[in-house]
Parts: C-alpha cells; sequence; structure tokens
C-alpha cells in the first residue's frame, strides 16, 4: 500500500505546481562524465552513472553531495525503486566479472553486489525497475536477454530471452507489469508475470524508451519519437523532433515528455503527451535524461561539459 499512499501525495503536490515555460534553471558542474540520470522524487535525490562511480545530487541545492565507487568499467545506466529508495547500476568489472550495484538511497552506502551470468559476456543497455513488484530488469544488449532480478533478495531470477536483435534500451509500464526492451527496429512489449513477447513496430534505428505508467503509453526515440499505445501495442504517432533523437523521460504528472536530441549543438525538446506536439525546445547540449515529477525539473547529463542541466518544464 506504501506506493499508493505515495503516487497520492504526488498528485496533491503536482496539483498546486504552477505551470512554467521550459527555460535553464542552472548547471551543475561534476567531476568526471556524467552518463545515465536517476531521479528519486522521494527524497529529491539526483543520482548520474559516472561509468566507475554514482554521483548523488541534492535537488533542493543543486551541489553534488556525495559520490560512491562501483566495481564497474563502462557502466552508462543508473535505475531508482521510489519505494525502496534504492538504486541500482550494472556493468563488468576489469576482470569481467559482471553484475548489479545496489545502493541504499538514504545512507549513500553499497548494500550489495548481484553477479549475474556472463555467458558470452554482459553488455548492459538499459537498467528498469517495476516498484510495484520490487523487480529489477537489466537489458544484455550482446545476447539480447532480460536479466531479471528480485529486489527484495538481491537475486537472479530469470533471463528472459527477448529478441534476436541488439537491445539499445529498457523501460517498465508498471501499473500494467511490462518490460520495455527496445532493439533497433521496433518496442518488445513483455509481460511481467508470463514473459511473453510481442513486437511493436515502432520506427527505425531505435536507442531509447521511457513509459507513462498512468496513460499506458511508451514513447521511443528513433528516427522519430515513436508513441507506443501499451493496450493496444500499436504505434499511434511519430513525432518529428530533430535529426538524432537520443535518450526520452516521461513526467508522469503532467504527462509531459522530455527527448534529447544530439548533434554539434544539442537540445532538449518537450512534448505535450496529450496532444503528441513539440511545446518547446532548449538549446543546450544534452546525453541522459530523466525528471522529478513534484518540483517539475529536468535533469539532463553533458558528458561534453561534465555538467547535469536542470530545466523546468
Amino acid at each position: 500500500m506504501r506506493y499508493l499512499f505515495f503516487l497520492l501525495a504526488l498528485l496533491s503536490c503536482a496539483g498546486t505546481l504552477p505551470s512554467s515555460a521550459q527555460s535553464l534553471v542552472t548547471t551543475i558542474p561534476v567531476s568526471g562524465q556524467p552518463y545515465g540520470v536517476a531521479v528519486n522524487a522521494t527524497n529529491n535525490r539526483i543520482y548520474v552513472n559516472f561509468s566507475t562511480s554514482i554521483g548523488v545530487i541534492d535537488g533542493n541545492t543543486n551541489t553534488v553531495i556525495d559520490t560512491v565507487q562501483t566495481p564497474w568499467q563502462g557502466s552508462f545506466f543508473i535505475a531508482v525503486n521510489f519505494v525502496t529508495g534504492r538504486v541500482y547500476t550494472a556493468g563488468c568489472s576489469n576482470t569481467s566479472a559482471c553484475g548489479v550495484t545496489v545502493m541504499d538511497g538514504s545512507t549513500d552506502a553499497v548494500i550489495t553486489t548481484i553477479p549475474i551470468k556472463n555467458g558470452s559476456g554482459l553488455v548492459p543497455q538499459g537498467i528498469a525497475v517495476n516498484p510495484l513488484t520490487n523487480r529489477i530488469y537489466v537489458a544484455d544488449d550482446l545476447v539480447s536477454r532480460i536479466v531479471e532480478i528480485d529486489g527484495r533478495t538481491n537475486t537472479v531470477l530469470s533471463y528472459i530471452q527477448a529478441y534476436s536483435s541488439k537491445i539499445s534500451g529498457l523501460a517498465v509500464d508498471f501499473s500494467s507489469n511490462q518490460i520495455l526492451p527496445v532493439p533497433s527496429d521496433g518496442l518488445l512489449v513483455i509481460n511481467g508475470s508470463s514473459h511473453t513477447v510481442s513486437l511493436v513496430e515502432a520506427g527505425t534505428l531505435d536507442y531509447d524508451v521511457a513509459a507513462n505508467s498512468f496513460t499506458n503509453r511508451a514513447y521511443v526515440t528513433g528516427s522519430t519519437l515513436s508513441v507506443v499505445d501499451l493496450t493496444s501495442l500499436e504505434t499511434i504517432a511519430d513525432v518529428p523532433i530533430g535529426s538524432a533523437p537520443f535518450a526520452v523521460c516521461v513526467d508522469y504528472l503532467s504527462n509531459r515528455v522530455f527527448a534529447t536530441v544530439m548533434g554539434a549543438d544539442g537540445s532538449v525538446v518537450e512534448i505535450d503527451g496529450h496532444t503528441n506536439i513539440v511545446t518547446g525546445t532548449l538549446a543546450v547540449r544534452s546525453d541522459y535524461v530523466d525528471v522529478n515529477p513534484i518540483t517539475r525539473l529536468v535533469y539532463a547529463s553533458d558528458t561534453n561539459d561534465s555538467s547535469v542541466h536542470v530545466i523546468s518544464e
């Protein structure tokens, strides 16, 4: 029941927030190159993956307050469970051992490292959490599988063979218990209970995916931003947002979608989830992105300038 109270609190807070135009609030300098970004709205902490460490940013002061070392090399993706407060990142060490680091978001202490069966090699291309079932999913690009982890016991439950092509991104629709990996030519929809797999055609050269669990829609970056109805399993819109869409996130309370567009200058594009129309474009170089639905602030990592941009919706 805890998550229900949290979601009700989110809704009440969101109703009091003023709407504002998309603008750059501040830029937070960080040490090293920031990659994946994950926001926990319950404690207003932003977690940034630095390949071999996790940076912790205080959303109240916009400052880095901690750096936690992990054993991984080239770990680009990070996820947080807003119910348990735990933070997850996956990768491999320089000895080729692979696994998931579990960090306590309240103390910033590493709880454990979960080993993942290497097989022919692990190349994480996404990590996502279902806070309702307390399952953590890791996309293994090299062998096109999804690693399912029990967040209570910190053990691997299963290896789900997803598809024949490589996986580029991963999300979860927690209300429908659907796991959403992205191969290069569409969106996979995996039932979280039966592990049955469906393929939805969605754009080309796809890279990343985000889901709004209140509307049961998924957003896939590729040649365009494809909008997928997770009930009918159909692509219902293709939104042009630039020549090279990259990462994407969703504010499930305001129903706004934010996507980074790569290029010489780069930008963060805002899309209205009700109308699937672009409502703003901010010219700021960004890579990965996430949003706090309570404060309505977007956090975009910038590996080029070693910084995190804070953007108002």
